[in-house]
């Protein structure tokens, strides 16, 4: 991945991003449809016509495009995830600002996230629910072993493949800590600067220094609501 913008805050009001329609084109990907939407982003299916291939854009929300610190905070979530390569963890493929919209280009995974199947569903089986958090394990241990602690996992974060197998995405507002000596939060190590109540553990809703078991917590509250 080449090196990323900067993004610099120019004071435009959030009218100067019009909300994204389909067939509007940031950079060079063009917009097929919405597949979600949340506090801070719209994520688009898209198509790379580079590359021939269909892609996942996440674009920051409009109201949110002239605050510099969090787009910033966004580029930083292509350069903590763009070092992982596992299986379990969606990718990230490039990340730019085009005309002061903020966006990141990821794998397009066609599926469900968990969080759409307990609604659909309710409880799921003992064996299903082990086997995604199993994946979804493996997903937290490659990142922990890079220095990342996603400290935002919940359902809506856990993409089920048309195979089954879930896949951890949306590492969205990773910000890089300084070594504080706290176990687990070494120099270079990755948190989050937040989460989502009744996913937190309670040194994380204390804000205290990101570890690895911040996720192994809100993992096993993810497990229970899924059984």
């Amino acid at each position: 991945m080449p090196p990323l913008p900067t993004f610099q805050n120019n004071r435009r009001s959030a009218a100067a991003l019009p909300e994204p329609k389909v067939g509007d084109s940031i950079g060079r990907f063009n917009l097929r449809r919405m597949i979600g939407r949340g506090g801070q982003a719209t994520v688009w299916l898209a198509f790379d016509p580079r590359l021939e291939r269909e892609v996942a854009l996440k674009l920051l929300r409009p109201e949110q495009g002239a605050d510099a610190a969090l787009v910033n905070q966004w580029l930083q979530e292509a350069r903590s995830v763009s070092r992982l390569n596992h299986p379990n963890i969606i990718p990230v493929f490039e990340a730019d600002v085009q005309e002061q919209q903020p966006y990141l280009v990821f794998e397009y995974v066609p599926g469900q996230t968990l969080a759409a199947i307990l609604h659909q569903r309710g409880a799921l089986p003992p064996a299903q629910a082990v086997g995604l958090m199993v994946d979804v394990l493996e997903a937290l241990a490659a990142a922990h072993a890079a220095g990342i602690v996603h400290r935002d996992l919940k359902p809506s974060n856990v993409l089920v493949d048309a195979g089954g197998r879930a896949r951890v995405m949306d590492f969205g507002i990773a910000v890089r800590v300084q070594e504080s000596g706290s176990a687990g939060a070494g120099a270079g190590a990755l948190a989050q600067t937040g989460g989502t109540p009744g996913y937190m553990s309670p040194e994380a809703a204390t804000g205290a220094p990101p570890t690895p078991a911040m996720d192994l917590f809100s993992a096993a509250v993810v497990l229970v609501e899924a059984l």
